[in-house]
């Protein structure tokens, strides 16, 4: 921007501030008559400076003249001493007043050269004379000194002349020069006198101007403030424009503007005010709002109905702290066991601090719920409901939840028995039909197969509507738990497609199955899933006929974490869209064509889901009508699936070159490697193969990779000690069959046992001991079963079914008998049925647990009660396997004793 710009820009400023304006051309001009008249009165002063300065001067050289004028008379008066005299010391002196002129006359040389040239001469003309005239008077030569020193008076006249021209010229020079000075201050005195009052009387008009256009606008802005401060609405504003003045009116306006808005607004507020007030009074709860110092501000009625006591009290302004004090004096609230400051300064803390909401039984009897909260600008506003009403139903409500919790106990206890009731002999049916159906089979009696395999299909259909039933009553209750486990999932589809077979077959289809899941175990329900599967393939078997089935499955990955996929596709009716919305209810089908043509209770995809929906996972289908459907659920695969494969040298060692098998592999825990040589060198001699660790960690990382045959371990070791270490192999689904033999120099052995050890040795080790152990732990044994069975019945079916399978079997009627029966001679399994009188199966597993003979028996439980999921964990410690009855019929037995206690050839 140029400077031409810049000055147009702020005078255009300038002209927007009249105000401003004014004042600066005020100043402006007052300044300028200033300077004015003090520049012409400087001018005048250093005009009488030099005048006053040439008086002096004139003065000055007449002071000098007058000097010279006294010294020339010294001279003179010496001189004519010294004639008559003839004294030297008149001589000296004439001499110093003669050198005095002269000094004198050098400085009035500068001003009046002539004059004192001439008096120079004069002078030097009349001291010659008169020295003449002394040495004639010395010689004595009076007359001639007489006519010298005549000589010498007319030159002294002539200098005297001299003198008194000079100080006569230069005393006029000075009195003129002194009047003329005179003159001129006077002169700028006057001037002096006019220039003021002339700029006193122009500044005095000049600003009374200024001021007066000033004052007047402002008098009327005054005004119009006045009158709006009073509230008045007919204001007369000054005219608006682009001054100050004019601004001044536009934000006068803006105020009265405001104003009026602000009384619209207050109007508004005070009804909302009213409206809130009358709100508050009418709310059916207390009220009260105290301000950021706890003073009570506010107080409805609903709030003094409550309180008639503090009725008196409850005034705004009131302490708090002191309708507090009031509530104890005059027994309104009790204090408990605490006294009354400790009370008061609890309420007050909460008070300040509030949090949620409390509930308070007050001295009446009366049960309150106080509700406080902060507001942002520190105040409190306090609520306080009425909840006795409340508190009586409350009260009513949990007599009435104790009465439906005893009716649940009761129901679960009607299940657990209805369970036992109903499955034992439908059990015992589909046993005796397959028996007898094989039997008909071995007399070459086909006529009866037919009739035998509807009993047992039947049987079959009932006992799995009872289950259906049952498991839904489960979930209604909320008693259906799940039991985490690790398991196989190629061994769990080979079950699942050997088990279904027969169904698959029955309407011609053919089922592939196809899995890509590595690793292959995985952790979950083995039980649901496996229902979940055969439910599923079990309706795709029943509307598919002559097709194919597949069922596949798929490990998948995404931000949630890993997934198993199950799928089960059918090419068989198919669903509409309708139909498909009646899906996973229970007891409805599709439709009821459906029911008559194909069967079924419409339960099992009802139970289907919720179970998925327990294991954490979704279910969803896919059908269109006349070409097939897909069932697709997915649920969790848990992280911590094991690496299966052993090291090279101990599979080496475990399986020989002429396919001898060794007597198995033994891990060694110990710390101390000594004890470890000494118990390794042992072992292996008697032909075991052996894995030292030198602590926990290392143990358990051996006992996970390798599954060992039996672990010996060590209790006092430094880290990780030898109770933890079984403790977690104990609580390992997959590790909790490996016999484990303590060894420690602390004689333990009931605590060993307790925890699940299979023997407890004290160091130091007898080497042929403990090879005797581990040969009982982890070598051949006979094959002999005892089955502790209530049921008369389903004891002989047993019996039977073992007996056909190369078994010698013993049998007992209740749990009392088959301790005796344990006692009389060590079986290498036992069969347990749970629900049994005299001694249950749970208390027969503590009594064998309590036995340390008897501590690592190995334990199927076959049972049709429902257990709970600590039941579940409980039998997981102390049985190898749990079979249900009547789910497969001898095939679950058979399959899980072979699990366990594997068959010789020639057994």
């Amino acid at each position: 921007m140029s400077a031409a710009q810049a000055i147009r820009t702020w005078f255009g400023q300038l002209a927007d501030r009249k105000i401003s304006l004014r004042l600066v051309c005020l100043s402006t001009a007052l300044l300028l008559a200033l300077l004015v008249s003090v520049a012409f009165m400087a001018r005048d002063l250093r005009e009488n400076q030099r005048r006053v300065e040439e008086t002096n001067l004139r003065f000055h050289m007449f002071d000098e003249a007058a000097r010279a004028h006294r010294h020339f008379g010294e001279v003179r008066y010496w001189l004519t001493d010294l004639s008559v005299s003839l004294l030297t010391l008149s001589e000296r002196r004439a001499q110093a007043a003669r050198t005095a002129l002269e000094e004198d006359l050098t400085r009035i040389k500068q001003f009046a050269p002539e004059a004192a040239n001439i008096i120079e001469a004069g002078s030097t003309a009349y001291y010659e004379k008169a020295m003449q005239a002394v040495d004639a008077y010395t010689d004595d030569n009076r007359v001639i000194g007489n006519s010298q020193l005549a000589a010498a008076r007319n030159y002294s006249d002539e200098v005297d002349a001299a003198l008194r021209a000079l100080e006569d010229r230069l005393e006029s020079e000075a009195d003129q020069a002194r009047n003329t000075a005179a003159a001129s201050a006077r002169n700028t005195y006057r001037r002096a006198l006019i220039a003021v009052g002339f700029i006193t009387i122009a500044g005095a008009v000049m600003t009374w101007l200024v001021l007066r256009s000033i004052l007047v606008p402002l008098g009327r802005v005054d005004k119009a403030m006045t009158q709006l401060t009073q509230g008045r609405d007919d204001v007369e504003l000054p005219p608006e424009g682009r001054d100050e003045f004019g601004r001044l009116s536009t934000t006068l306006r803006l105020l009265r503007d405001s104003q009026a808005e602000r009384r619209i607004l207050e109007a508004a507020a005070e009804r909302q005010r009213n409206t809130v007030l009358t709100a508050i009074e009418t709310i059916p709860d207390g009220f009260a709002f105290f301000d950021a110092e706890d003073r009570l501000v506010l107080v409805n009625r609903r709030y003094l109905e409550t309180f008639p006591e503090l009725a008196d009290i409850m005034t705004p302004g009131r302490p708090f702290e002191e309708i507090v004090r009031a509530q104890v004096e005059r027994g309104v609230s009790g204090t408990g066991n605490a006294d009354v400051e400790q009370w008061v300064a609890e309420t007050m803390r909460r008070h300040r601090d509030p949090e949620g909401m409390i509930e308070r039984q007050f001295a009446n009897g009366a049960w309150l719920r106080i509700a406080k909260r902060k507001t942002l600008e520190g105040g409190t506003v306090a609520v306080y409901t009425d909840i006795t009403d409340l508190k009586s139903r409350q009260a009513e409500l949990e007599e009435a939840r104790r009465g439906a919790e005893v009716a649940s106990d009761a129901k679960s206890r009607f299940l657990a028995s209805m369970s036992h009731e109903l499955r034992t002999p439908l059990n015992a049916i589909i046993g005796y039909s397959e028996m007898l159906i094989e039997d008909a089979t071995d007399l070459g009696q086909p006529g009866f197969v037919a009739d035998l395999a509807k009993i047992m299909g039947s049987g079959r259909h009932l006992l799995a509507l009872i289950n259906d039933i049952l498991d839904l009553s489960k979930i209604e209750a909320g008693k259906m738990e799940l039991y985490v486990e690790r398991l196989s999932l190629a061994q769990l589809l080979t079950e699942v497609k050997n088990t279904v077979a027969p169904l698959i077959a029955k309407r011609g289809n053919r089922l592939t199955v196809t899995a890509s899941v590595e690793p292959d175990e995985i952790e979950t329900d083995k039980t649901k899933l496996r229902q979940n599967l055969f439910n599923l393939l079990s309706n795709a078997a029943k509307f598919t006929e002559n097709d194919d089935i597949l069922l596949s499955v798929e490990r998948l990955r995404d931000a949630d974490g890993e997934w198993l996929e199950f799928s089960v596709t059918d090419h068989g009716i198919g669903m509409t869209d309708e139909q498909q919305s009646k899906l996973f209810q229970a007891f409805v089908q599709v439709d009821a064509s459906t029911t008559r043509n194909y069967g079924g209770t419409g339960l099992g995809l009802a139970i289907t889901q919720h179970f998925i929906r327990m294991m954490g996972g979704t279910i969803t289908v896919e059908s269109e009508f006349g070409k097939g459907s897909t069932f697709r659920f997915r649920i969790p695969a848990l992280e911590g699936a094991r690496e299966m494969r052993e090291t090279e040298d101990i599979v080496a060692r475990r399986d020989t070159s002429d396919g001898e098998r060794s007597h198995g592999i033994v891990v060694v825990i110990d710390d101390e490697a000594k004890a470890r040589k000494i118990v390794s060198d042992a072992i292996r001699d008697a032909g075991f193969d052996v894995i030292e660790a030198e602590g926990g960690e290392a143990g358990m990382e051996q006992v996970r990779k390798l599954r060992p045959d039996a672990i010996i371990l060590d209790v006092i070791m430094p880290g990780r000690d030898g109770w933890s270490v079984l403790r977690e192999i104990k609580s390992d689904d997959a590790l909790c069959g490996i016999p484990v033999i303590l060894a420690t120099v602390v004689a333990d052995r009931e605590m060993g046992l307790a925890f699940g050890a299979a023997d407890h040795l004290v160091k130091p080790i007898d080497p042929r001991q403990l090879v005797e152990t581990l040969n009982a732990v982890a070598g051949d044994q006979r094959h002999d079963v005892l089955v502790v069975e209530d049921d008369a019945s389903t004891r002989e079916l047993f019996r039977r079914v073992l007996v056909r399978e190369g078994w010698r079997v013993r049998e007992a009627a209740d749990g009392r008998r088959g301790l005796e029966a344990l006692a009389a001679g060590r079986p290498t399994i036992m069969v347990l049925d749970l629900m049994m009188p005299n001694m249950d199966g749970f208390a027969l597993l503590r009594a064998i647990q309590e036995r340390q003979d008897l501590a690592d028996l190995p334990i199927v439980v076959v049972t049709s009660k429902d257990l709970t999921r600590e039941e579940m964990e409980w039998l997981g410690l102390r049985a190898k396997e749990i079979v249900r009855k009547g789910t497969k019929g001898r095939a679950d037995l058979i399959a899980a004793l072979r699990r366990h206690v594997p068959l010789s050839e020639d057994a």
